[in-house]
């Protein structure tokens, strides 16, 4: 099937920036994000936890690289994961992706954070976000997207995650997940050290 999201005979994504090669645009990708990433804090200020809030910060992300920005994709995606020995995950299917996306982060609002132990934390915590993760909501950007959605949840929710440690170990993050989210075998010991460290280092 015919990828819509690509320049037509290229594996490029079509961007704004009007870049044709993919090193140069994963570059320009990364430089951009970064910036955007160091300056979310101030425009997430005050904003509702809800579904578009959470498309929202993909927008405010990659909005100055892809039109799409902001919008759930519209087309299954798969993923030769490396650390699955080239096999994707089963991401979420598009005609249910919003529903899925709502009924996470109204799992993530009823929960009286502050109430419970972080030892109870951790693990709830990190599965919510995980089982957003899996969704795969966007064409591109969906681990920045969902780790720093949750960075400004735990924030604003009164327990802060270290979203420094989660950036700056970013590959870690995205294989720790993928590993966390495999069906039969799931090892999710990564994933929860890496989020027990960014909520315990605080």
């Amino acid at each position: 099937m015919l990828d819509p999201y690509l320049i037509p005979d290229t594996d490029v994504l079509q961007n704004k920036l009007g870049i044709a090669d993919k090193d140069i645009l994963e570059k320009a990708e990364a430089d951009i994000t970064y910036l955007k990433l160091l300056d979310i804090d101030a425009w997430f200020e005050n904003k509702p936890l809800n579904y578009e809030t959470f498309l929202e910060v993909h927008k405010y992300i990659f909005g100055d690289l892809y039109e799409w920005a902001g919008q759930i994709r519209t087309i299954d995606i798969y993923k030769e994961e490396a650390v699955l020995g080239g096999v994707s995950l089963k991401y979420g299917e598009i005609s249910s992706i919003q529903l899925q996306i709502e009924t996470i982060i109204d799992d993530l609002n009823q929960v009286e954070w502050t109430d419970i132990s972080v030892e109870e934390m951790i693990p709830l915590f990190s599965d919510l976000i995980a089982r957003l993760w899996l969704i795969h909501p966007f064409r591109e950007g969906n681990t920045r997207t969902v780790m720093r959605f949750a960075g400004l949840f735990a924030n604003a929710k009164g327990f802060p995650l270290n979203s420094k440690l989660l950036r700056d170990h970013a590959s870690y993050v995205r294989k720790s997940l993928v590993l966390y989210c495999v069906d039969e075998v799931s090892e999710k010991e990564y994933f929860l050290k890496i989020m027990a460290d960014a909520i315990n280092d605080f």
